[in-house]
């Protein structure tokens, strides 16, 4: 399993910031490789979502389920299905892969960690994951926790 993880101070409550995250209709507002999502089906744990982006040039749809939905604390979902352009292929470069959002009180505000956790499952995706996709993904997961504390310290209300 390879990890990335960014965490970053936001000076806003875990209460403030959890709207944001836990709505993934909201996600476009602050995640830089959203541009729609929508709920497929139920809410908290269970809930099937489809988020829609581009990725090296193509469009992309990733479909999760959410496998942990502990508010205003942790967000968790599993990718089950990725398509590239309307087919099956990976946009993560991952056999499996488990995001997840944690939101912890920090002094005047909270902590908040973006974790990425990729099984690769060939040698192409472990090169991909290892030596490519570092610089990209931690700069998407920066930019997004910058745009996520700029939500969550203004005066916006969640969508």
């Amino acid at each position: 399993m390879i990890e990335f993880a960014r965490s970053r101070h936001v000076d806003a409550t875990p209460e403030r910031i959890w709207p944001f995250v836990e709505d993934v209709t909201a996600w476009p507002r602050w995640f830089s490789e959203a541009e729609r999502a929508e709920v497929l089906s139920g809410e908290g744990a269970g809930r099937r979502q489809r988020m829609y982006g581009h990725a090296r040039g193509k469009a992309t749809e990733i479909d999760s389920v959410v496998t942990a939905c502990e508010p205003p604390n942790r967000l968790r979902w599993q990718h089950e299905a990725e398509r590239v352009d309307g087919k099956p292929g990976s946009v993560v470069f991952a056999r499996e892969a488990t995001a997840e959002v944690t939101i912890r009180p920090d002094r005047v505000g909270s902590l908040v960690t973006y974790r990425l956790l990729a099984e690769p499952g060939s040698l192409l995706n472990t090169f991909m994951l290892r030596v490519l996709a570092p610089r990209p993904i931690g700069r998407s997961f920066e930019a997004s926790l910058e745009r996520l504390a700029a939500l969550a310290e203004g005066s916006a209300a969640p969508a």
